[in-house]
C-alpha cells in the first residue's frame, strides 16, 4: 500500500486530512506545504499519492503532477467545483463528499502503479469504453470517465479491467 503525502498551506486544514485518512487505516508519511516539499521528499520514494489543493503557493497541481516521478498519483481538492482527470491527477470539487474522497484514496493508495504507468492497450480499451458510454449514455467523455471510475471503486477492480467489462459486453 502507497504512503500518502499531504501538501496544504493551511496546517489546521493538512491536521483533519491526516486525522480523516488515519482513521480509515490509511498511512500518511510527510505533512507539507509547498509542492517544492512534495517533489523533495518524493524523490526518496517508490511512489505514492498525494493529497493537494489545485494550487498551491509555489505551483498548481498539475505542475506538481507532471513533475513528480513515476509511481505517484495526485488528488487535487478543487475550489471551482470541477471534476478532472488526467494522467496521474484527478481533481476532487470540494466541498468534497467524505465517502467518494476515501474510495478514491483507497483505489489510488492500493493499485501498484500510477496512471502514468498504463500500456497502449490498457489506454485503447478506456478510451473504447468511454466512447461506447459516450454514444450509449448520451453523456460527455469526462462523465465516462467519472462513471468508469466509480464503477471501479464499486467494484474494487482497476478501472481497465471495468472498461473490458463494458466493451466485451457491448460487443456481444
Amino acid at each position: 500500500m502507497k504512503g500518502i503525502i499531504i501538501a496544504y498551506p493551511n496546517k489546521n486544514v493538512a491536521m483533519q486530512i491526516r486525522s480523516m485518512l488515519e482513521c480509515e487505516g490509511f498511512y500518511v508519511s510527510h505533512i507539507c506545504a509547498t509542492g517544492a516539499s512534495v517533489l523533495s521528499i518524493a524523490q526518496n520514494l517508490c511512489d505514492g499519492v498525494v493529497v493537494c489543493p489545485s494550487i498551491l503557493s509555489d505551483m498548481s497541481a498539475g505542475s506538481l503532477a507532471e513533475n513528480l516521478p513515476v509511481g505517484f498519483d495526485v488528488i487535487a481538492l478543487s475550489k471551482n467545483g470541477r471534476e478532472e482527470f488526467m494522467g496521474n491527477l484527478i481533481s476532487v470539487p470540494l466541498p468534497m463528499q467524505r465517502d467518494e474522497f476515501l474510495q478514491t484514496v483507497s483505489v489510488l493508495v492500493s493499485t501498484r502503479s500510477s496512471f502514468t504507468k498504463r500500456n497502449n492497450n490498457e489506454s485503447e480499451i478506456i478510451s473504447k469504453a468511454k466512447l461506447i458510454l459516450v454514444n450509449n449514455m448520451q453523456i460527455s467523455e469526462l462523465q465516462a470517465h467519472k462513471h468508469l471510475q466509480r464503477e471501479s471503486m464499486n467494484k474494487g477492480k482497476k478501472i481497465v479491467d471495468v472498461a473490458k467489462e463494458i466493451v466485451n459486453d457491448f460487443t456481444e
